[in-house]
């Protein structure tokens, strides 16, 4: 069992050496920028946004037609006629319109706040795949390490068993506790896989995966300090809410559009003959006018009143929404800083303590081997070292993770994702 265990993780390692793909955190910013669907499906509501806005501008945008026709028409005798004009008609003034534009160009700032939003969550997903492949490697190697440990151990019980200083119980303990490292080992082998599906998932594209990342969990040296209450308005999801007031403050001006008039200009000329398909020059006629229209119970006897009432009432709504939006982004930002600062402490701490483990577990060692420690002390020492390893691991992972949640609720992506 020890010979086929040790061939497996050599060829497991060569293979890991071996591979052709190593994938930088760059590589999988590029990789992500033009295959994300997530992205690629957000910078396309920008576009509508910008579109939708300059299709509201064309209600201050002159309009013109053109028109060629003919008609016949009898009462006793038959007439024809053919007429050609150009007319032409410009908005000058509109309450309603302006409105919509005003709220047109407020849906292009909520629009780039969601982008923004959307570029974070991609952003920290690449991020926690990425960590989360590093830390898979790292504990791929963590355990092989473990699993040596634990099979020089085993050796160690074997042979004292052997020469009858050691119980049958024990010997057969340090062999499950040595079968059960490998087994972790193979654990983590195929988290590695798992780990590597979720990269490419978020980054957008089906690569294969024989691939590795480079670097691994390090103690990123964060000095950044913020308060919570003066960054919050820059937060993605609270500039995203103060636009929703915005385009709901100017659908309450829109839905008063008919208590206002409207200002039109207008100006036509035409020519028109009934006998000569293309009419002389001498059968001008021309028109220039301004209008002003006043719509008096337009759309109904209740309409307009229960219109602006609709509209109040979903004001405040998303006025509420914000207030609501601005306490959750407090608290979530508190909470990640909190643990920012947590697992960065315990990192420190889990590296004394491993200190501690691994100078208590070589002397534990040396007296076990001597017979001055008993089995079940050398084997809670040695336990103790194994999991300091695991959890300084864990909290580098933590760490690192959490500096990611925090970019992704500020909406920064560290000009990464454009």
């Amino acid at each position: 069992m020890k010979k086929i265990s040790t061939i497996i993780l050599s060829l497991f390692f060569t293979n890991v050496l071996l591979a052709e793909t190593v994938l930088t955190w760059q590589d999988c910013i590029d990789i992500a920028n033009q295959n994300n669907q997530t992205l690629v499906s957000a910078k396309q509501d920008l576009q509508i946004a910008e579109y939708d806005y300059n299709i509201a501008l064309n209600k201050y945008y002159p309009s013109a037609n053109f028109r060629y026709g003919f008609s016949r028409s009898g009462n006793g005798h038959t007439s024809n006629n053919w007429s050609t004009s150009l007319s032409a008609s410009q908005t000058i003034y509109d309450f309603q319109s302006n409105s919509e534009i005003k709220s047109k160009k407020a849906s292009i700032n909520k629009t780039v706040a969601q982008v923004t939003k959307t570029c974070a969550d991609v952003y920290c997903s690449i991020k926690e795949a990425f960590l989360k492949m590093k830390y898979a490697q790292q504990n791929i190697i963590l355990l092989e390490n473990i699993y040596k440990l634990r099979s020089q151990s085993a050796d160690i019980v074997r042979l004292q068993y052997e020469g009858g200083k050691e119980s049958k119980g024990n010997m057969l303990r340090a062999k499950a506790q040595k079968q059960s490292a490998y087994v972790n080992f193979l654990n983590a082998q195929r988290e590695l896989l798992v780990a590597k599906r979720t990269l490419v998932q978020t980054l957008g594209k089906d690569i294969p995966i024989d691939f590795t990342v480079e670097g691994t969990l390090t103690l990123v040296e964060d000095n950044e300090s913020y308060d919570v209450d003066e960054i919050v308005s820059s937060i993605p999801d609270v500039i995203i809410s103060s636009a929703a007031v915005e385009i709901a403050e100017y659908r309450v001006s829109s839905s008063k559009g008919n208590l206002y008039p409207n200002i039109s200009a207008s100006a036509s000329i035409g020519l028109s003959d009934d006998k000569n398909p293309i009419p002389p020059l001498s059968s001008k006629n021309w028109s220039v006018g301004v209008g002003l229209n006043y719509p008096i119970l337009s759309g109904g006897l209740t309409s307009l009143s229960n219109s602006i009432k609709s509209s109040k009432i979903a004001l405040e709504q998303n006025k509420e929404n914000y207030a609501k939006t601005i306490l959750a982004a407090k608290t979530e930002l508190q909470n990640i800083l909190m643990e920012i600062e947590r697992t960065k402490d315990n990192i420190g701490i889990y590296e004394m303590l491993l200190e501690a483990a691994i100078q208590r577990q070589k002397e534990a060692t040396v007296k076990y081997r001597a017979g001055t420690m008993e089995f079940q002390t050398w084997q809670d020492i040695e336990q103790e070292y194994v999991n300091n390893q695991i959890s300084h691991l864990s909290a580098l992972y933590n760490y690192n993770v959490a500096l990611a949640k925090r970019d992704k609720i500020l909406g920064n992506t560290n000009g990464d994702i454009k």
